[in-house]
């Protein structure tokens, strides 16, 4: 790994979450619960990293495990928030209990807890799509412009990352036991992209709140 690679994913990409997070500071008396719920991922989010980067020379793909079950349980909190009063909701809150379980289960059963949770992940990815594009499916309500309601940058975020980043959350064991190198490196500065631009949509969102 090159240094400016390994600056690129240990560092840059990393350190990039605490740009949004320093935006919804600023902008914290003006966020709506769903954008406050959306700063505590974050947050989250960053510890995580810190605490993977500190580990970095050990295996710390049991990190993985319990992040996978706090980002799902926050980001689907967002959501939750997003569509109050709608029918979808006890539906959220079934998965945010489920999917904890499935985790576990897969953990202890299934995947060894030092492998890559390539069950897990795809499941979250695939309902946190499914999230976004019925986000994006309801009518527009309100006089604002697409680009100044905080809500669609969260959503065209989750959209593009966790779209983008299913294939690699998929086969990701496969393609570490069997890729060549350069290609394993090449996945993983595309995904450290996708994650910059998520949380660059989240800074903006927040920059937009005004509410």
């Amino acid at each position: 790994m090159s240094s400016l690679t390994s600056l690129y994913l240990g560092v840059i990409v990393p350190a990039s979450t605490l740009i949004p997070i320093t935006i919804g500071i600023i902008k914290y008396r003006r966020l709506a619960s769903r954008q406050r719920a959306l700063l505590l991922y974050l947050c989250i989010a960053v510890t995580v990293n810190a605490i993977a980067t500190i580990y970095s020379h050990h295996n710390n793909l049991p990190l993985l495990h319990i992040y996978t079950m706090l980002e799902f349980i926050l980001l689907v909190r967002y959501y939750v928030l997003v569509f109050s009063g709608r029918k979808t909701v006890p539906y959220l809150v079934a998965a945010a209990i489920i999917f904890p379980v499935f985790c576990v289960a897969n953990f202890l059963f299934i995947q060894s807890i030092y492998t890559y949770n390539s069950y897990t992940r795809p499941v979250e990815a695939i309902f946190l799509v499914l999230c976004s594009l019925l986000y994006f499916a309801a009518p527009e309500t309100g006089e604002k412009p697409w680009a100044d309601v905080p809500d669609n940058w969260v959503n065209a975020g989750i959209l593009l990352y966790f779209s983008g980043a299913l294939a690699q959350f998929s086969f990701s064991n496969v393609l570490e036991a069997t890729a060549p190198h350069s290609v394993i490196m090449l996945i993983l500065v595309l995904h450290a992209t996708l994650v910059l631009i998520m949380y660059i949509l989240f800074t903006i969102s927040f920059y937009k709140c005004s509410s």
